[in-house]
Parts: C-alpha cells; sequence; structure tokens
C-alpha cells in the first residue's frame, strides 16, 4: 500500500462526504494531526482505524487500501475534472498540501468552474476577487 495513494483517497472520501478534517476527526473520536499525517501520507493507519475509516464510509477495506482507483486517465476535454486530479494538479504547482487538504467540495467546485473560464474572464474575475479583498 502507498502512502500517498491512501493520503489521497482518504482526502477524496472526506471531500466527496463534504467534511472538514475536524468534523471527521471529531465524529470518528481521532486526533486531528493523527488524521493529517495519514491524508498527507506521512504515516500509515494502523488496522483498526483502516477499519474505521471503511465502516464510517461505507467501503469495503480492499477499496479503501486498493491503489487502483488511482489509476484514472486524463479525462476527455467534455468530461469534469475529479476531485483527485484538481489534487494532482495543485500538488504539480507546488500549493502546500496543508492548503489542499483545507479545501472543502465548494472550494473544489469552484476551481472546476474556474478551469472551464475564457483567459479574458479569468482575468475580469482575478480583478473583482482582488477589488473585493481590497473593500474589506
Amino acid at each position: 500500500m502507498k502512502k500517498q495513494s491512501l493520503g489521497l483517497k482518504l482526502l477524496e472520501l472526506r471531500q466527496l462526504h463534504n467534511l472538514t478534517q475536524k468534523q471527521l476527526c471529531e465524529a470518528l473520536n481521532i486526533g486531528r494531526s493523527a488524521y493529517s499525517y495519514f491524508e498527507t501520507g506521512s504515516r500509515i493507519p494502523d488496522l483498526e482505524t483502516l477499519l474505521l475509516f471503511a465502516r464510517y464510509y461505507k467501503v469495503s477495506l480492499d477499496e479503501l487500501v486498493s491503489s487502483d482507483w488511482a489509476q484514472e486517465t486524463v479525462p476527455a476535454e467534455d468530461s469534469e475534472y475529479s476531485n483527485t486530479q484538481i489534487v494532482y494538479h495543485l500538488k504539480s504547482k507546488h500549493i502546500p498540501v496543508e492548503f489542499i487538504l483545507e479545501l472543502s467540495k465548494a472550494d473544489f467546485d469552484f476551481l472546476k468552474d474556474y478551469k472551464q473560464l475564457t483567459d479574458d474572464n479569468k482575468a475580469e474575475l482575478l480583478y473583482l476577487m482582488n477589488y473585493k479583498l481590497r473593500k474589506q
């Protein structure tokens, strides 16, 4: 089992259930820092914790630890990007993992929509965002 693959699977499951790390850890009664290590791939959970995740997400242990899920191909231009593909993209741009782990489903949805904009519309959106930030 690859630590990074398991970490990304845990991230994807958490995002699909629209949970923050804090919410998940409270529901499962586990420490947030320990869980963060699991998502980043720094540590592998023990069997008891893996079973806890599998039961919570209603997936088999094999589905949870199998790396087959990560063998997705790059989608055609007319198909949607998966959360996992967006995470890989962000990591390739050297964005800190801690930032990626804090993204909500709404954040991922925003990123998917943003990628579909024309360059002019992206520039306009960035201008409006910067304007709003300065006004706060």
